[in-house]
């Protein structure tokens, strides 16, 4: 009976990993609320560093993401609370540039790139 329960258990969580949206997906339809997270590893640093952006305002042919205040030691798992980002400081993406985020720029030397949405 228990071999039973941990099988339907564990094809249950595999089908709800394959329903749940990809990154790119995600990023092509944003919605207010998410949280970007940003992989960076800044030179001669040995660890990388992770930066969440939330998407304050979605418009038709931009975004805009509020900065968290500071890089975090650890990508979060779950959408940080809103007071951790700048209600001062939006920056503007235009969809394209949004999935441009998606890969590593040609010259970055921080290597940062798009690695999760959190919704």
């Amino acid at each position: 009976m228990q071999n039973l329960v941990r099988t339907l258990l564990g094809g249950s969580m595999l089908l709800l990993a394959a329903c749940r949206p990809d990154v790119q997906e995600l990023v092509q339809q944003p919605q207010v609320g998410d949280v970007y997270v940003v992989q960076f590893q800044p030179p001669g640093s040995p660890q990388p560093q992770f930066y969440v952006y939330r998407v304050q305002t979605v418009r038709p042919d931009a975004v805009d993401l509020a900065a968290a205040r500071q890089p975090l030691p650890a990508p979060p798992t779950t959408p940080p609370a809103p007071a951790i980002f700048s209600t001062t400081i939006t920056e503007t993406y235009t969809r394209a540039e949004a999935r441009e985020l998606l890969h590593e720029q040609p010259g970055d030397v921080n290597h940062a790139r798009l690695i999760e949405v959190l919704r």
